[in-house]
């Protein structure tokens, strides 16, 4: 039996030929995604991080839309360059590798318009430095930004190059990540510091509770860790988030849709239903003909405007995939896929992970997220076989309970129902790891008056 159910697992799990979504047997292709992301190898499911010689927060923002040469001498930076263009921040912004330096852009901008940010490589003295940057300054129009690749570590030359007008110097080895965030604090015009965190929910296949695990992190988030949290409920014409949490509102996710670049989070807000203080919820279309499925760009405009809302905003994503839905989930800075413990859930948890590695490069792997263990008995597929075959640490696991049925008909979450239950536990757990905030240090500040404050001072 062992050995019938391992050849069971890896038929589901590592055959391409069964590697399709549950959308009508309708097979994934690369030409749905609408972007053009390097294609990483599917098989086997084996990543390294690229940044890992850096310790870099992921970028929220995106790059805009600029035109950006670099002039490199080495194959690495070039590599690295490459993978930053590609990088889904990246999408609205092009790039133009060259060979050479300083000579090589000088020359090239002797004759063309420079770009909007130049970068070069070059590890000459400081003198040579100033003077090359001097050269290329009279080559570029005043508003071309120069940043610097350089292998000396030495800050007497960083804030000469700086004093010189140069945007930034990034001292080799660097990855990607690095760069980007260079490049969005030199262009961007927000502080990413304002801007919330985008967590996105899929389910492998129809059936798993990715809506029921999207909406209780998201009131995790506001009520256990005092987060303004949005929730935008992307199920078009089949959503619950209105069921869920018992509101009616007259507006919503295909309202957003509709005002595409005239959406902005004024606007946004107000189509927001705001069910507390810090839980709002955008609900999904109720109605199937009022669906229509957004064009792409539009996802990626309305996730920006949502990050200006919320400290967190969730995505609640339907399954299957779809250019829309692709957008979305590249939009996100962290991605939870949610499947239960079964064959078919594995196999499409495999292919999702293949597809959103494709898209996110540079980022981390989707957290795998199993809904609905069973309390008792061996699941069909276990946490140590999606381990093994997916290549991912171990699966968030999220326990059945019975409550949440009985929560759901009476307008109420199961976090908000059994909030000591095992599985608001786990929830818990989740939204702290794919958040990164310690759900044990959510202790509030003792307020003392003033005589508090007097006698505090006496006992120092």
């Amino acid at each position: 039996m062992a050995n019938a159910r391992e050849m069971r697992l890896r038929e589901h799990a590592e055959d391409p030929a069964g590697s399709c979504l549950e959308t009508g047997d309708v097979r994934v292709d690369d030409r749905l995604t609408g972007l053009s992301a390097p294609v990483v190898p599917a098989s086997p499911l084996t990543w390294d991080s690229p940044d890992d010689l850096v310790d870099i927060p992921e970028p929220r923002l995106m790059l805009p839309r600029i035109r950006i040469d670099a002039f490199v001498q080495s194959d690495e930076i070039a590599e690295v360059l490459g993978r930053a263009a590609g990088d889904r921040r990246a999408v609205r912004s092009e790039f133009a590798v060259h060979r050479g330096g300083f000579s090589e852009a000088i020359e090239r901008y002797r004759e063309q318009p420079a770009a909007n940010l130049i970068l070069v490589e070059d590890s000459g003295s400081a003198d040579q430095l100033q003077w090359h940057v001097e050269a290329l300054a009279e080559c570029c129009p005043p508003d071309a930004r120069l940043v610097v690749i350089g292998s000396r570590n030495d800050i007497s030359l960083y804030r000469r190059l700086i004093k010189l007008g140069v945007s930034d110097y990034i001292v080799q080895p660097f990855g990607p990540l690095h760069l980007l965030d260079s490049i969005l604090s030199i262009f961007a015009e927000t502080d990413e510091k304002e801007l919330g965190l985008v967590l996105a929910f899929v389910g492998a296949r129809g059936g798993t509770g990715a809506s029921t695990v999207a909406h209780n992190v998201a009131s995790t988030l506001s009520r256990k860790f005092e987060a303004t949290t949005l929730l935008i409920d992307a199920n078009l014409g089949f959503g619950t988030a209105a069921l869920q949490f018992d509101i009616t509102s007259p507006q919503g996710f295909a309202d957003a849709v509709r005002e595409r670049e005239n959406l902005d989070h004024d606007l946004l807000e107000r189509l927001v239903h705001w069910r507390e203080k810090r839980l709002g919820v955008l609900t999904a279309p109720d109605r199937l003909d009022q669906l229509t499925a957004p064009d792409l760009g539009i996802m990626r405009h309305l996730v920006d405007q949502a990050r200006r809302l919320a400290r967190f905003v969730i995505l609640d994503l339907p399954h299957g995939w779809s250019p829309w839905i692709a957008e979305a989930l590249s939009s996100a800075d962290r991605v939870g896929v949610v499947a239960t413990a079964d064959l078919p859930s594995l196999r499409n948890s495999r292919t999702l992970l293949e597809m959103i590695q494709k898209m996110r490069p540079n980022d981390a792997l989707p957290e795998i997220i199993l809904s609905r263990m069973p309390l008792r008995g061996k699941p069909q597929v276990s946490v140590d076989d999606y381990v093994r075959i997916l290549g991912v640490r171990a699966p968030a696991t999220i326990p059945f309970d019975a409550t949440a049925a009985s929560a759901e008909m009476s307008g109420r979450l199961m976090v908000e129902a059994s909030p000591r239950s095992e599985a608001a536990v786990a929830i818990a757990a989740l939204a702290s790891r794919m958040t990164g905030i310690d759900e044990n240090s959510r202790r509030k500040p003792v307020r003392r008056g003033v005589v508090g404050r007097l006698l505090g001072r006496r006992r120092r």
